[in-house]
């Protein structure tokens, strides 16, 4: 699966780079062999920094190799922006609505400039401020001590090259704010590379009935051994598939199965004490298999991986590839699902047409 996975970013950032190219060459006019050649000289060490960035920061974690895979980002941020101001410019050359630019003194040249940097800036700020969202959740058979209670789902920070401490202190920070019953966490909370994380226990979530996590496919990448060690000193409580009974209530985790499909009627089945009549809420990495958690009784399932789609027009991918449940609450009959875009960034640290997000889900009866 990771040599698919490394295969096909490969291919993409080829196209990107090519493409790129294309770009410039028309906006900028280039037409001299020696430009044309310099132009592809200088994609061409864009291509080989994406390429080194993420061997460098699994090699050695410094600010060195995180600067590199930073502006790694940044600069797949960039051609993204770029193909898409080109594809907005070509819109409105079609209908007849770009002679403002084209009549600007180097229009065409500051267009594709400075839309795609501009961009960049709002996408950053986008990634890096973390909304709250409220949602409330009905569920059956709901204990008395539960109704009007709160809960906060947090999935996909990515802690690593990128995202660390500063921006985990204030998500830290943020939960803690609203005072929750219960905080789940439901995968990916790390970035899969083994970065220096000394800081990590140094700020503690807090959670009146505890706070439980479920590995994602990141997580499982940096090893279980290694999560098991940083958790030590936290007050975070790992369910690998397992299950808790709190007051009255079933929190199950479900660890991110990826090398084929899951059997989740084995997997529920393995939970000896699960009781499908008691109200249940599943930590499960992917908004998938949902159909069959609903009828196995699950009440409520939380989900992230999706990001959102992280950036346009990858969302609009994410809502077919999930069958619609990209991000958002949905409710079928009595069963929830809650897909959060996500607290972090994979790749670019840059968001379009999603944000960064904690969700907060108050508690009713059904």
């Amino acid at each position: 699966m990771k040599y698919i996975f490394f295969t096909l970013n490969i291919t993409v950032a080829l196209f990107g780079h090519f493409l790129m190219f294309l770009i410039w060459r028309y906006f900028f006019g280039f037409t001299d062999f020696y430009l044309q050649f310099a132009l592809a000289f200088i994609l061409f060490c864009g291509l080989i920094l994406l390429v080194i960035a993420p061997l460098l920061i699994h090699w050695k974690d410094n600010i060195f190799s995180r600067a590199l895979y930073v502006v790694g980002g940044l600069w797949s941020g960039l051609m993204l922006n770029t193909a898409l101001a080109a594809i907005f410019y070509f819109l409105l050359k079609y209908f007849h609505l770009n002679n403002f630019i084209d009549t600007l003194s180097n229009g065409k040249y500051l267009y594709i400039l400075i839309i795609p940097l501009v961009m960049i800036l709002v996408e950053f700020y986008c990634a890096r401020v973390i909304r709250v969202k409220r949602r409330s959740i009905k569920i059956k058979n709901l204990p008395e001590f539960w109704r009007g209670k709160k809960i906060i789902h947090v999935s996909d920070v990515h802690l690593g090259p990128i995202w660390r401490q500063k921006f985990f202190d204030d998500l830290t920070t943020l939960i803690n704010k609203q005072r929750a019953e219960l905080v789940f966490i439901t995968g990916d909370l790390f970035d899969g590379m083994d970065a220096d994380f000394s800081w990590f226990h140094l700020r503690k979530l807090e959670a009146a009935k505890g706070v439980f996590y479920a590995y994602g496919n990141h997580d499982l990448i940096l090893g279980e051994q290694k999560i098991i060690q940083l958790f030590a000193d936290s007050n975070i409580e790992i369910l690998a598939d397992e299950l808790r009974e709190i007051e009255g209530l079933q929190v199950i985790g479900i660890s991110c199965y990826y090398k084929g499909r899951l059997d989740v009627k084995k997997k529920i089945a393995e939970l000896k004490t699960y009781d499908p009549l008691k109200p249940s809420i599943l930590m499960y990495h992917e908004p998938k298999d949902v159909r069959t958690f609903q009828s196995a009784g699950i009440n409520v399932q939380l989900s992230g991986h999706t990001h959102g789609g992280q950036m346009f027009p990858f969302n609009l991918l994410a809502h077919i590839l999930y069958k619609g449940f990209a991000s958002g609450l949905y409710r079928l009959d009595n069963f929830n699902l809650s897909v959060t875009s996500g607290a972090g960034t994979w790749g670019p640290p840059l968001r379009l047409g999603s944000c960064s997000e904690i969700v907060v889900l108050e508690l009713l009866s059904a």
